[in-house]
């Protein structure tokens, strides 16, 4: 294993830093997909991290499912501190999102380094995709407090956001259990077109969730120095982004599918 790590060979496939060790880098080759596995997010910046915290917990009882959880957790509150529509809020979903993201990550990888598989992993797997709907939902309420299109509190607000919540687990809890038996290939047409170049991954990743998060990061910190109201526009142009890739993937996959 340790011959497989010289420069040249996998060393340069793994999302690797300067400071791993060589065992760091063993750990990596064992639990890590390769790199047309992952969405450029986890690749460049995620998994760089994960797989300290991964080694770390497989010295504990802690389980994949356990960070499953946790991940389930992490996302759901992302939607709801996009709410209020304030800085402090989407400072908050942009740690939250990657605290759940790093998760999903970190789950997987803990399953391979402890040898331990298992349907509810992928039940939760399933589930956790699901939290993009509420989410959106967050982006949606944030948008209409912070422009005040729709004054409704923040309590209005929360409890609409509940019921989308609640709504998307209602739907995808018997949905996710059915796909635990199907043993397909999760990927659609349009995930697949992600991987068909390296410019058409750079266009997902900015109209995707991850990017958004980076956008929204940057955004909430040029609104918070200069007072200009920035964040409103990201929020309706990635709106916008998703209604379109939604359709399209819809009729991708219904052609596919006639």
């Amino acid at each position: 294993m340790t011959g497989s790590m010289k420069k040249g060979s996998t060393t340069e496939k793994l999302p690797t830093l300067p400071v791993d060790s060589e065992k760091i880098r063993t750990y990596r080759s064992l639990c890590q997909k390769p790199r047309q596995l992952e969405e450029i997010w986890s690749w460049y910046v995620l998994r760089r991290i994960s797989i300290y915290l991964t080694v770390g917990l497989g010295r504990t009882r802690v389980t994949p499912n356990g960070i499953s959880w946790s991940s389930l957790l992490f996302f759901a509150m992302t939607g709801w501190f996009l709410i209020p529509g304030e800085a402090w809020g989407y400072f908050l979903a942009f740690l939250f999102y990657n605290l759940g993201y790093l998760g999903d990550c970190m789950d997987g990888e803990l399953a391979r380094l402890k040898k331990v598989t298992s349907r509810l992993g992928v039940y939760l797997d399933t589930l956790i995709r699901a939290m993009s709907i509420p989410i959106l939902a967050g982006v949606s309420l944030g948008l209409l407090r912070q422009t005040g299109w729709a004054p409704i509190g923040l309590a209005a607000s929360s409890l609409i956001y509940g019921a989308v919540l609640v709504g998307t687990l209602a739907l995808l809890v018997p949905l996710s259990y059915n796909y635990v038996g199907l043993k397909t290939d999760e990927n659609d047409p349009v995930s697949e077109m992600r991987t068909s170049s390296p410019l058409m991954e750079w266009v997902a990743f900015f109209t995707g969730l991850p990017g958004f998060f980076a956008f929204l990061f940057i955004f909430t910190g040029v609104e918070f120095l200069s007072g200009a109201s920035v964040v409103p526009l990201l929020l309706i142009v990635f709106l916008t982004v998703m209604t379109v890739k939604t359709l399209i993937r819809l009729y991708l996959t219904t052609q596919k599918l006639i």
